[in-house]
């Protein structure tokens, strides 16, 4: 598998893992503290994510022109270091307010991050682009897995303001992307400059095809990112509801977690071999009957199926990223940025309203509307392969 990939598929998946670390992954972790301090509600909990979400999402499109702009280097660097500096404050808020302010500028961060790594990862063959996304992807997901054990160690030595200890590890990595990227700038533009240019040639023609493929993919990645937000949010006090402790709970989450690591390790290589949509299709069918299982099982066989649950969300990662990049090679950041970034807006307003609903029933009616997003998903991937095969393969006149 590592013929085809460049250094860079494991420079970017080094960062990746660092900003996931310092992402708001943790929170889940904390929220059970600002719930005691602050008297926060599930819905203000859940306004916390939409605030982060729509932060890091919304605005990642511009910072994926830039990307293609200026070049990638230098905004894969600069945002750990914010990221990291502005998330390791958050135990240190002594106001709800204030807590989203700070939560909302820090994953400006993530939205520059996220389509400049996934651009540099990807600089390979394009018969290593979905295993390359995959190095990319499932360092992100282990970086998420490590975060809250990270953070839950920090709030043990110096309680809620434990989360300061993420800011020495975003300052030495970007110390070290620093060293490892500044010489390389100048040869990354001109590499992008050309490989833009011949994949634009190729696609000439088929711009509204393109278009509505790269919408649909987008379209996609909403109701998975929706699904898994809201779960992400709610699953350790899920766990604590069925009597268990917090401390499992964050368990809990972590193996989902590094699940959704494995299966983002698993999912680029297949989707090279079998194909794109076909990998995409298979993991949100089986998700929603994972997600009916999960809600009407004992303890025990609700963390089975949360790491199965982790295996297909993250088998989707690389494979959304580079069905976006393939279908849109003009511009390989802005593609990256909407499938991870506008696709990522509804997972915030996803937790609010399960929060919303779990404030107003429970939180177990809450979960259950969750069956129905990765359902929206494949529907979105069958007509992408459509809109494909058409544009690719027309019918004879």
């Amino acid at each position: 598998m590592t013929r085809h990939l460049s250094r860079f598929a494991f420079l970017m998946a080094l960062a990746h893992f660092t900003l996931e670390v310092c992402s708001s992954n943790f929170l889940p972790v904390v929220y059970p503290r600002l719930i005691e301090t602050l008297g926060l509600s599930y819905g203000q909990i859940g306004l916390i994510a939409l605030v982060g979400s729509l932060t890091g999402a919304l605005i990642q499109p511009l910072f994926g022109f830039l990307s293609d702009r200026w070049g990638p280097t230098r905004l894969a660097t600069l945002s750990i270091v914010w990221l990291g500096g502005l998330m390791g404050l958050v135990g240190f808020v002594n106001s709800y307010p204030l807590l989203l302010v700070l939560v909302g500028l820090a994953m400006l961060g993530s939205a520059a991050f996220h389509p400049a790594g996934a651009v540099l990862a990807s600089m390979t063959s394009d018969k290593g682009r979905g295993a390359a996304l995959s190095i990319f992807s499932v360092a992100g997901n282990l970086g998420s897995a490590v975060s809250p054990l990270l953070v839950a160690v920090g709030l043990s030595w110096l309680g809620v303001k434990g989360t300061v200890v993420i800011i020495p590890v975003a300052l030495l990595v970007g110390l070290l992307l620093y060293q490892q990227l500044a010489s390389q700038t100048d040869w990354v533009n001109d590499h992008l400059q050309t490989h833009r240019a011949q994949q634009a040639t190729q696609a000439r023609g088929l711009e509204t095809s393109l278009i509505l493929g790269l919408a649909l993919v987008t379209l996609m990645v909403m109701a998975r990112s929706w699904f898994q937000m809201a779960l992400i949010t709610y699953l350790p006090e899920w766990i604590h509801s069925q009597g268990q402790s917090l401390a499992f709970g964050g368990q809990v989450l972590s193996i989902m977690l590094v699940a959704t690591g494995v299966g983002s390790f698993i999912g680029g290589p297949l989707s090279d071999r079998i194909g794109r949509w076909q990998i995409a299709v298979l993991s949100l069918t089986l998700l929603s009957l994972a997600q009916w299982a999960f809600l009407n099982s004992a303890i025990y066989w609700q963390v089975g199926l949360v790491a199965v649950m982790g295996l297909l969300i993250g088998a989707t990662f690389p494979v959304t990223i580079a069905m976006a990049q393939e279908t849109w090679p003009r511009g390989v950041g802005l593609a990256s940025a909407l499938v991870m970034g506008l696709g990522w807006a509804p997972g915030g307003l996803g937790a609010w309203v399960t929060g919303f609903i779990a404030d107003q029933a429970s939180l177990a009616i809450g979960l259950q509307t969750l069956i129905l997003p990765p359902l929206l998903g494949v529907v979105a991937v069958a007509a992408f392969a459509l809109v494909q095969r058409r544009s690719f393969n027309p019918s004879p006149a």
